[in-house]
């Protein structure tokens, strides 16, 4: 007897909401079955319905993460994009659970799935063309840079206030360290 939809999407909403509770935690290479089906309120063989151990569930939900940030970007460059107004936008995709792959008890391979789906939504924007020669090492640079300071910036608590941190990543992308850093007169 094949389950209802609602059902098997329900079911498994609770192991992802378990799996996003416990890698706020831990380390997600150290979350077991166990834990996620204790905190799910479900059985092992429950979970092994739906996914055929950790790494699958960590794809499912790195996969439906990444749609989502991929559905934010595109819904709002639609709207209106600027250069004034795409490091705000950047921003604004990132989410916590993002935060969460990317830090040290994240996937040290997610990095390359952000590189791989979303940096090609955002490098469009950037004012640098895509002709330009050594545009991918160019690109590089600029996501790397971007996302890092977004990272450290969440390791320190987000200390200072995301409009700041959204001008400094703007600033320095488009002007340069030396700009940021030396005074103008």
């Amino acid at each position: 007897m094949r389950k209802q939809p609602e059902i098997t999407e329900k079911t498994k909403q609770k192991f992802e909401d378990a799996f996003w509770e416990l890698a706020a935690e831990k380390p997600i290479s150290k979350i077991a079955v166990s834990e996620l089906t204790k905190r799910a309120g479900y059985n092992r063989s429950t979970f092994y319905e739906y996914f055929v151990d950790t790494d699958h569930l960590l794809n499912y939900v790195e996969k439906k993460l990444l749609d989502e940030t991929k559905a934010t970007i595109i819904q709002v460059y639609a709207e209106n994009v600027s250069l004034e107004n795409l490091f705000p936008i950047i921003f604004m995709a990132m989410n916590e659970k993002i935060y969460i792959l990317m830090g040290p008890n994240g996937d040290s391979g997610f990095h390359a799935k952000i590189k791989e789906e979303i940096i090609p939504l955002v490098t469009k924007y950037f004012p640098i063309p895509a002709d330009a020669p050594n545009f991918d090492y160019l690109s590089s640079f600029v996501n790397s840079a971007m996302f890092g300071l977004l990272q450290h910036w969440n390791e320190k608590g987000k200390d200072i206030s995301s409009e700041e941190i959204s001008g400094m990543m703007q600033s320095l992308v488009l002007h340069g360290l030396l700009n940021y850093v030396t005074p103008r007169v």
